[in-house]
């Protein structure tokens, strides 16, 4: 089985269309201790890491669950910043004291080798800026030399292309949009789910168990005439027909569809980390077979 190998590129390609999944702040409130809340965390950026999530936007869905907007928050930038990078730009926090616990992402943002080659790209925080040049740490034993450019200031994170690794590692800074492959998750936070709906989004997916059953065939087509999708979940206690209800949104007229990815489920409650898997699997498996009928 040694010489068997995967068809599958590693690292991935990105998706072509930016995927984005919103979650509410009170996904963690049922939970009794911050151990637990922090591991739910854990497996919702593990289960988007997975399957390639552009963004994860947390939205608040009640007043008081703030707390846990900040602690979901802190937990998946944690999470997303590269190992070598943490300790130099995530302060110290009560909300990341239990993320020793949780696995690894392991995205390709996080590389495990200790060399780097040209045509690699790697996360890094500016250290120094001289004569026109900036000096990137990318988490080696030497640091990154590239060009300058206007506005850049010590302590500022980027993105490095590897150009030229001897005598000196020499790289180009590029866009988080340009990495040919994908490089993780970005994060970001809405004050209502009204907000996010706000923004311009070419699918917007709800996910209820009251929805209707997926049509495979329909929801490709829509996917890849999309260039943004929002796929948003709803709370452990409470979903999207509850929160949007209490902004005053009817949850079929704010979202082009809402469906049920999970027919049939063997339980009563299907938590939301357990949902996200199941529905960004449709959206992996959707990817799959337009590759196939497009090859």
């Amino acid at each position: 089985m040694n010489n068997v190998k995967s068809p599958y590129p590693y690292p991935p390609p990105r998706r072509k269309t930016y995927l984005a999944i919103a979650i509410p702040s009170s996904i963690v409130s049922n939970e009794p201790t911050l151990e637990l809340k922090t591991l739910k965390i854990g497996f919702i950026a593990r289960a988007a890491s997975i399957h390639r999530v552009d963004e994860i936007i947390v939205y608040k869905d009640k007043s008081h669950t703030e707390p846990d907007a900040e602690l979901i928050v802190d937990v998946l930038e944690y999470l997303r910043t590269p190992p070598y990078l943490r300790k130099l730009i995530v302060p110290l926090k009560q909300t990341l004291r239990f993320v020793g616990v949780l696995p690894p992402l392991q995205t390709p943002n996080h590389p495990q080798s200790k060399s780097v080659k040209a045509g690699e790209y790697r996360e890094g925080l500016v250290i120094e800026i001289i004569k026109g040049n900036v000096i990137v740490n990318i988490g080696l034993n030497k640091p990154a030399v590239v060009r300058a450019r206007r506005g850049l200031r010590k302590g500022d994170l980027v993105i490095v292309k590897i150009v030229k690794t001897s005598p000196k590692i020499y790289g180009e800074l590029v866009q988080f949009s340009k990495v040919p492959y994908y490089f993780g998750y970005n994060v970001s936070y809405y004050d209502s789910l009204s907000e996010v709906l706000r923004e311009k989004w070419d699918l917007k997916i709800a996910t209820s168990k009251y929805g209707e059953p997926v049509d495979l065939e329909s929801l490709r087509v829509k996917y890849l005439n999309a260039k943004s999708i929002l796929i948003t979940f709803g709370a452990p206690k409470e979903g999207l027909w509850d929160i949007a209800a209490r902004e005053g949104l009817m949850l079929d007229e704010v979202f082009d569809m809402v469906v049920n990815t999970i027919p049939y489920q063997g339980v009563e409650v299907v938590r939301t980390e357990e949902a996200i898997h199941a529905t960004l699997e449709i959206f992996s498996l959707i990817d799959e077979k337009s590759k196939a009928i497009h090859s």
